[in-house]
């Protein structure tokens, strides 16, 4: 039953937070009239303000699809299925508070002339425009519009500011579905057994964005020449995106670099290979035996026993890990072993502590070579957390085995990138038969882990260049043409490890003449305590990073720290479900150091106050890296 389970798995959707997000899309945001400091803080323009005088009738789906017809890209303006319902395609709204009025726009665009694919989009233009542009990244597989529309809760996931901070600033931004309208892992892609469309894989890898990159430009200038009668231009240009909208910005940063000033990269899905062979991997580690699995409540357990032993590392006990690579936590021996005396609630199995240790230990091949970090030890209850029963009730029930884990959650991107993409629908390929479990030998993982066969890495990574974005050699071109690139990554990413931005940028340090020389065009912040795309966690998750990117950009003003707050936190029953933002309640301000600085406490005055943490130029604390980070693959 378990061998088989990722090829009956074609019907699972992504049950990553995600995707979640969408069914509390205006509680995560919050009220944007409560963020209206955020339009205050840094705002740079770099050109006079385009005012549309009557935005309303300009917003219509026959205006536009004038303006449109006059382009090369083939757009029609349509309403389509997976994104906001505007009638015929537009929709008009007016200014409330301090957000101006819109409009929406949603329509396809041909990627690929010979066959006439195309792929779906979503502009937003605000009635007062600043001239730039802003290209925005999907997530998880995409086919929808879930986290980059500009006017929706979520957005906050693609760009940190605050619900509306695109419209507020004046940006035409616009986003894909990349070709397909189903955020199901690779289904979509399917022709037959033995068979996919290769078209509208290309589109998801690379292709939709690297078109929209051009016609999206195209279609604002036309726009607003049209609604105000005068020539227009854009001035400055950027990408922004998450998690899989992450990867979408490293993709445009190492292939397209030329079509934006700035290119922001939050939480990236930076190897679909690596993520798909760990989260199998993980996913099978807790049904590989009844005894392998890891109760929640022994899994909220973990992060008592990691935090008396890591916390202080970073020189304060504050509930925060700055660093969880410096730790030394090894599951095997810093975890209670059941001896037969310790109530059962309060230690755990052998078979346990190698579970639990196969998500925090790297992913190898057959040869001890690292093919995926593995995750953060910090906060590690939320890379094991189990959906409720009632979400395991709504899967195919193929899939209910391996959904008991957090690992679980990503299994069907794992299917899609191995079964379907690489293996083309093949379906005698079987990815749980490939993995393995070992532990010792003579490679530096010696951990419990996962193994994963160096042919089929191998092959995968072939066919999924183009849309594997973490190509350290891709970027001399950025830097060549001294375009920005910002990288965050939350250290307690339950979904995609940290460590894989690390060891990129650790990658990047190498190629490029180390961080001093890199940091003039690339810059790392690290989010500690947080969960994937600042959802949730326990340390601050907000932050703007698009405005730090504008002051990069537009007047030289390199961002050496980023602000963060946490904000009060309403909980929903279901752990699954992202913590609703009380705006009202500042928790804790923290500065975010540019990598390898670390934030340092002064020794007083409030610790949950910025105010009172620096970060030392020329500090390398994040650097160091004990045995926790060794076992998870961290570059040293």
């Amino acid at each position: 039953m378990i061998n088989r389970t990722f090829q009956r798995a074609r019907s699972l959707r992504l049950w990553s937070v995600l995707a979640l997000a969408v069914v509390v899309s205006n509680g995560i945001a919050g009220d944007h009239n409560s963020n209206a400091a955020f339009a205050q803080a840094g705002a740079p323009g770099a050109g006079a303000k385009v005012i549309v005088s009557n935005l309303e009738a300009a917003c219509t789906s026959e205006a536009i699809q004038t303006v449109a017809a006059k382009l090369e890209a083939g757009i029609k303006i349509k309403n389509i299925a997976d994104g906001p319902k505007l009638a015929d395609g537009a929709k008009f709204t007016p200014a409330k508070g301090d957000r101006p009025a819109y409009c929406q726009v949603t329509g396809s665009f041909v990627t690929e002339p010979k066959t006439g694919k195309t792929a779906n989009f979503l502009a937003t233009f605000p009635e007062s425009w600043n001239s730039k542009y802003l290209q925005l990244g999907c997530g998880g597989h995409c086919g929808t519009f879930a986290v980059s529309d500009a006017a929706s809760g979520p957005i906050t996931i693609t760009n940190q500011g605050f619900a509306g901070q695109i419209i507020v600033k004046g940006y035409a931004s616009i986003a894909t579905d990349e070709g397909h309208e189903s955020m199901t892992g690779g289904d979509w892609a399917i022709k037959g057994p033995g068979q996919i469309d290769q078209v509208i894989v290309d589109d998801f890898l690379h292709r939709a964005h690297r078109v929209l990159s051009h016609a999206g430009k195209a279609l604002a200038v036309a726009f607003y020449t049209q609604a105000t009668g005068q020539p227009q231009k854009i001035v400055r240009s950027y990408f922004s995106g998450c998690s899989g909208g992450g990867r979408d910005a490293l993709v445009a940063a190492s292939f397209m670099p030329e079509e934006f000033d700035g290119i922001i990269s939050g939480s990236p899905y930076a190897d679909m290979v690596g993520v798909a062979f760990q989260s199998a991997g993980g996913a099978f580690a807790n049904v590989r035996s009844e005894a392998a699995d890891v109760p929640l409540e022994l899994v909220a357990k973990v992060d008592t026993f990691v935090k008396a032993k890591c916390d202080e590392a970073d020189g304060v006990k504050d509930g925060l890990i700055q660093n969880p690579a410096a730790c030394n936590f090894i599951p095997s021996r810093d975890l209670p072993l059941c001896d037969g005396k310790a109530p059962a609630d309060a230690c755990f199995t052998k078979t346990q502590i190698e579970t639990i240790s196969t998500v925090v230990s790297a992913v190898t091949d057959e040869h001890g070579k690292v093919v995926q970090p593995g995750y953060s030890i910090s906060e590690l209850q939320y890379s094991m957390r189990k959906p409720t029963e009632k979400d395991i009730a709504k899967l195919p029930a193929a899939m209910r085995p391996m959904a008991g884990s957090g690992q679980g959650a990503m299994t069907s991107l794992a299917d899609a990138v191995m079964r379907v993409f690489t293996h083309k629908n093949d379906p005698n390929y079987d990815l749980t038969a490939e993995i393995k479990f070992a532990e010792g030998g003579s490679g530096k993982i010696t951990n419990f882990h996962i193994v994963a066969p160096q042919a089929d890495v191998a092959k995968a990574r072939a066919e999924m260049s183009l849309g594997i974005g973490a190509h350290p050699e891709k970027i001399a071109t950025l830097i060549k043409q001294n375009r920005k690139l910002i990288v965050w990554a939350n250290l307690s990413d339950q979904l995609l490890t940290p460590y894989m931005s690390i060891n990129y940028y650790k990658a990047l340090a190498k190629m490029y003449g180390g961080y001093s020389k890199l940091q003039n065009n690339v810059r790392l912040f690290l989010l500690p305590g947080t969960a994937h795309c600042s959802m949730s966690g326990c340390g601050p998750t907000t932050f703007d990073v698009l405005s730090a990117m504008e002051e990069w950009v537009e007047n030289g003003k390199s961002p050496d720290t980023l602000v963060a707050t946490q904000y009060a936190t309403k909980h929903y029953s279901n752990p699954l479900m992202p913590s609703v933002l009380d705006y009202s309640k500042t928790v804790r301000t923290m500065p975010l150091c540019k990598f390898p600085e670390m934030a340092h406490f002064r020794g007083q005055g409030d610790m949950m106050d910025a105010a009172n943490w620096s970060c030392p130029a020329d500090d390398t604390s994040m650097l160091k890296v004990g045995e926790s980070g060794r076992q998870a693959g961290v570059l040293e």
